[in-house]
C-alpha cells in the first residue's frame, strides 16, 4: 500500500490572498460580511506593515462594533510595530464614531490615558478623536501637560478632531497657558476649526503679535490650511521681512502651494528677495514672482 501524499496548506499565504482580494474590491468584502471581518482580523498577525495598514482601514471603514475590540487590541499589543498601532488606534476612533454605543469603549479608552507606557496614552488620545465625543473632553485636557511631546500632540490633535465651539475656546486659552511645545501642537491643529468658526484666523493672526518668534513657521503652517484671504496675505507680506530664514521660507512655501496668487502687493515684499542670503528664499522668490499678476 502506498503511502498517502501529504499535502501542506500555506494557511497565511491563502490568508493574504484573501485579503488582498477584498482589498481590492470593496463590493465583496461588505457582501461577505461578517466572515470578512474574521478573514482580516486572521491575517493581520501574518501580514507586512503596508498590508497591515490597509487592513486596517478596512476594519475602521466596515461600520460595525465588531471591529471595535479587535482593533483595541492590535493598538494595545507591544507585538506589533508602533505605526501599526498608530493606525489602529485612528481606525478605532472611526469605528467608534460609526457605533451605535460606544459608550464602554469610550470609558476604556479614556481609562487607557493614564497607561505607563507613552505610546498607549497617545494611541488612546488618538482614538478618542471623533467628532462630538465631547465625553472624553475633561480626561484630553488634563493629559495636555503630559510629559512626553508625542502624547501632548496626540491629545491636541483629539481635541481639534472632536470640535466643537467650547473645545475651541479651551484650547486657544491653553496657547497662553502652555508650555512651548504645547502651544506648537495647538498652532498645527487649530486650522481644523477654520469650518466651526471665523475665529481661527483672529486667533492665528493674534499669535504671530505674542507667541516666540521660533513659533511662527508652525503658526504659518497652520495659517496655510485655512482660507487666504486679504488679511492673510497682508501678514505675509510683513512676515517676508523677518530676519529668520525659517520664517520667509515659510511663508513662501504657503505662497507656492495655491494655484495662483491674485494679490499683486506682494510683487514688492518678493522682489527684494531675489538678493536674499538664503539660496531656498531666492528661489522660491523667482518662481513665485511668475505666479503674481503684475503690479
Amino acid at each position: 500500500m502506498k503511502p498517502s501524499a501529504l499535502i501542506f496548506l500555506n494557511r497565511p499565504h491563502r490568508l493574504r490572498q484573501k485579503a488582498n482580494a477584498y482589498l481590492a474590491d470593496l463590493d465583496a468584502f461588505l457582501a461577505d460580511l461578517p466572515d470578512a471581518i474574521t478573514i482580516l482580523l486572521d491575517t493581520l498577525p501574518h501580514a507586512d506593515p503596508s498590508l497591515s495598514a490597509q487592513i486596517l482601514t478596512l476594519l475602521g471603514a466596515a461600520g460595525t462594533d465588531r471591529v471595535l475590540w479587535p482593533l483595541f487590541h492590535v493598538m494595545m499589543n507591544p507585538a506589533f510595530d508602533d505605526v501599526i498601532r498608530r493606525a489602529a488606534a485612528v481606525q478605532l476612533g472611526l469605528a467608534a464614531s460609526l457605533s451605535a454605543d460606544p459608550t464602554v469603549m469610550n470609558t476604556e479608552l479614556i481609562t487607557a490615558l493614564d497607561h505607563p507606557d507613552p505610546l498607549v496614552r497617545s494611541c488612546s488620545a488618538l482614538a478618542l478623536g471623533w467628532e462630538h465625543n465631547t465625553s472624553a473632553v475633561p480626561a484630553l485636557m488634563n493629559l495636555l501637560q503630559d510629559t512626553e511631546r508625542d502624547v501632548q500632540a496626540a491629545v491636541v490633535a483629539a481635541l481639534a478632531s472632536i470640535g466643537d465651539a467650547p473645545v475651541f475656546a479651551r484650547l486657544t486659552e491653553r496657547l497662553e497657558q502652555g508650555d512651548l511645545e504645547e502651544q506648537r501642537s495647538i498652532v498645527l491643529n487649530l486650522w481644523r476649526f477654520a469650518e466651526a468658526t471665523p475665529r481661527v484666523e483672529r486667533v492665528y493672526l493674534r499669535c504671530l503679535a505674542w507667541l516666540p518668534a521660533e513659533l511662527y513657521p508652525d503658526v504659518l503652517a497652520g495659517v496655510a490650511l485655512i482660507p487666504q484671504t486679504a488679511t492673510v496675505f497682508s501678514i505675509y507680506g510683513r512676515m517676508l521681512t523677518q530676519d529668520d530664514a525659517k520664517i520667509r521660507l515659510q511663508v513662501l512655501e504657503n505662497l507656492e502651494a495655491l494655484e495662483s496668487i491674485e494679490d499683486a502687493s506682494l510683487n514688492k515684499h518678493l522682489r527684494p528677495l531675489l538678493m536674499d542670503e538664503e539660496p531656498r528664499v531666492r528661489q522660491a522668490a523667482t518662481r513665485l514672482l511668475a505666479k503674481c499678476s503684475p503690479g
